[in-house]
Order: structure tokens, then C-alpha cells, then sequence
């Protein structure tokens, strides 16, 4: 009597076998999502309370006094000024230009 081999079993074609990946990739994917979807919220008297803070005193104002020294070097307009308001004329006084000097200014944290 001659030995029978029991029939092969049938392979899964490339797109069934991808169509499944898909379909249990996503499934993963959205699980815990919809677990927490479902989960119970708790009731409102279930959160923690805290004990009232007494309020913070006033704050006192911050004044900041900004100086600036503005040193022009560039030369005064040839002749005389004239004004029409008839108030006095005007003087221009002739300082030396400074060394090259840098001119720091600090206006805080930003540039002025």
C-alpha cells in the first residue's frame, strides 16, 4: 500500500497577507485610544481641592529712568538761523568729536 501525503496547504496570496497587516496595524494603533474613550471619567467631587491662597499683597510700580546722551558731531549749517516764530536765535556750540570712542547704551534687555 502505497503512503498518501496529506494535501498541501494553500498559501496566502501577497495582498491578502498585506490587506491583514494593514487592517491589524491600525487596529493596534487606535486601541488605546478607544480604551480611554470608554474608560469612566471621574465625578467632579472626586478632583483634589487645594486650600484657598490668601492673595498677594499690591505690588509697588517699577519706574525706570532712562538717560540718554546724544553727542552730535556733524557741523552746523553755514550762516545764520533764522526763526519765524520771532523767538531768540539759535547758538550752536562746537564740542570736539569724541576719540571713537564705542557708545555703549543699556536700555535693559533690549536694544534701544
Amino acid at each position: 500500500m502505497p503512503e498518501t501525503r496529506p494535501p498541501a496547504k494553500r498559501r496566502a496570496s501577497r495582498r491578502r497577507v498585506r490587506a491583514w497587516a494593514w487592517l491589524l496595524g491600525t487596529c493596534s494603533f487606535l486601541t488605546p485610544w478607544v480604551i480611554l474613550g470608554m474608560s469612566p471619567k471621574p465625578a467632579a467631587d472626586a478632583a483634589p481641592t487645594r486650600a484657598p491662597k490668601k492673595p498677594a499683597p499690591p505690588q509697588r510700580p517699577v519706574v525706570l529712568v532712562i538717560t540718554k546722551k546724544i553727542v552730535e558731531t556733524t557741523a552746523a549749517p553755514s550762516g545764520p538761523a533764522r526763526t519765524t516764530s520771532g523767538a531768540a536765535p539759535i547758538n550752536y556750540v562746537y564740542a570736539p568729536a569724541p576719540a571713537s570712542a564705542p557708545v555703549t547704551v543699556s536700555c535693559g534687555t533690549h536694544p534701544c
